[in-house]
């Protein structure tokens, strides 16, 4: 384990603050470098570095078995970023645009400032072993032996794992428009490495991130203590925060009792309504075909059903998905903002009616193009609950032309996590020949159950990760020749 993990084993054992203070002083620069260079706001980037190193808090224990800390720094820090710029892309829009329009800078500026714009979305394409190696030698400072010694590499190795990640990294900043000589991008790299905070930021991350995992050792979850400035800095602060979550907490019960109460009466009142309309419709003249059996109010069980989703919940496929399935009927999809991963909300898939040998998901389709002849890696973190049949998968299907023919294929058919799990992340490798036209992909929930996903991303791998095809992987376990025609030996009894 290295010196990163036995401070935040400590700190998950024994609550020692001074454990982590010292893991916030090495990272706090780094991690806010990343808020700042995606965010282009102060005050933003302040708000993730602290909601970041809360989650550090928290998740400390199994931060600590992680290969890298920084490598889980770097990854937690995008998703939250991401998390804020949804909300915040209007502001942001208009911020950038106002900085591009002022600078002023020399002809090399205009380059590294495109740099800083994609960076961490391009280090986030490499794979985990390739985004480390470059975070240990330019953003960390490791020497070739110390990445070697953490790796478990000889020095000379280690020094080849780096410059063969250093030039993906630049292959990738190649496809987003960005020319660079490795020389150059090794030398840029360490600019983007930190930012200099100041001592007061670093004790308001230390104080409140502690105070939210002491809040979670003792019963009070998802309190989430954001920082509007850097110079709140006192335990009263954060008593204060606290009580004002739990006075949310109750008000919203409050809410919930009085929307139930409203909704309980509308039901009522719909009863009545239905139970006078019948008999006056029947007072009234109607022609032969408007003899049929007419349709009263809703029921009460049918109308509180449809008026009382539950909060969080949008029971319907986002934008750009669609559900899909063998028992549409039996199956609800949607996006659930209660069981968020990564600062955001997830999607799901639910059994809601008989399913034997079914199945049911959401699924999207897109051009192969900017694919064609890379491996390709499906990744998701996926969460279930009593999905004992089939299990959650995850699934991604190449097509080309020739329809009802798939080039290749993996759905995670024995690797689907089954019964009722924690977020573990899942992926599916397929390799994408020229002649693809389209991928195909997206989750299901097989049999009776429920699945989470979240934090979906399709990125180009190289040929160190292992294909999960399940087309190849069946060819290749066909027997060449007839096998024991003979049926020998004979059975044991």
């Amino acid at each position: 384990m290295s010196d990163d993990g036995q401070l935040l084993r400590q700190f998950a054992d024994t609550r020692d603050e001074a454990c982590f203070k010292t893991v916030v002083g090495r990272y706090i620069g780094f991690v806010y470098a990343v808020s700042l260079r995606r965010l282009r706001d102060p005050h933003s980037a302040q708000d993730a570095t602290q909601a970041v190193f809360i989650a550090l808090a928290r998740k400390a224990a199994a931060v600590a078995e992680a290969p890298s800390v920084m490598g889980w720094l770097h990854r937690s820090t995008c998703y939250e970023t991401h998390n804020l710029m949804r909300a915040q892309a209007n502001r942001i829009a208009r911020e950038t645009e106002a900085l591009q329009l002022g600078t002023t800078s020399p002809q090399a500026a205009p380059n590294a400032t495109a740099i800083e714009e994609v960076l961490d979305d391009v280090l986030e394409m490499l794979t985990n072993q390739d985004r480390e190696a470059v975070l240990a030698r330019y953003f960390s400072g490791q020497s070739y032996a110390q990445i070697g010694a953490t790796l478990r590499l000889s020095e000379n190795a280690a020094r080849m794992r780096v410059d063969r990640a250093l030039g993906k990294l630049r292959d990738a900043l190649q496809r987003k428009g960005i020319t660079c000589t490795a020389a150059a991008l090794s030398a840029a790299l360490p600019t983007c490495a930190s930012t200099p905070v100041s001592a007061a930021m670093t004790a308001t991350v230390t104080t409140a991130s502690f105070a939210a995992g002491a809040a979670v050792a003792t019963g009070i979850t998802s309190s989430l203590i954001f920082m509007s400035t850097a110079k709140i800095v006192t335990g009263a602060a954060v008593v204060l925060a606290i009580t004002a979550i739990v006075y949310q907490y109750q008000k919203t019960n409050q809410l919930e009792a009085a929307l139930a109460s409203a909704q309980a009466e509308r039901a009522e009142s719909a009863k009545q309504i239905g139970a006078i309309a019948h008999p006056l419709s029947e007072l009234k003249p109607r022609t032969p075909e408007q003899r049929a059996p007419i349709e009263t109010a809703p029921s009460s069980t049918t109308l509180t059903s449809q008026s009382n989703p539950k909060l969080g919940i949008t029971p319907m496929a986002p934008k750009g998905w669609f559900k899909n399935g063998s028992a549409g009927n039996s199956y609800e999809v949607g996006v659930d903002e209660t069981q968020p991963w990564g600062g955001m909300p997830s999607a799901y898939a639910m059994s809601t009616g008989p399913v034997d040998g079914k199945f049911g998901g959401m699924m999207q389709t897109i051009s192969a193009e900017s694919f064609r002849n890379q491996r390709v890696q499906l990744t998701s973190w996926v969460k279930t609950e009593d999905a004992d049949d089939g299990g959650g998968h995850l699934w991604l299907r190449i097509d080309g032309s020739e329809e009802g023919r798939a080039l290749g294929f993996d759905n995670m058919n024995n690797r689907a996590p089954k019964g009722t799990t924690d977020w573990q992340e899942c992926s599916v490798v397929l390799d994408v020949p020229a002649e693809a036209t389209t991928l195909n992909y997206g989750f299901f929930v097989e049999g009776k159950g429920k699945m989470w996903v979240n934090g979906v991303v399709i990125t180009p791998v190289d040929s160190t990760v292992s294909s999960t095809d399940m087309l190849r992987t069946a060819s290749q376990t066909l027997p060449k020749n007839p096998v024991n025609l003979g049926f020998t030996p004979k059975p044991a009894s």
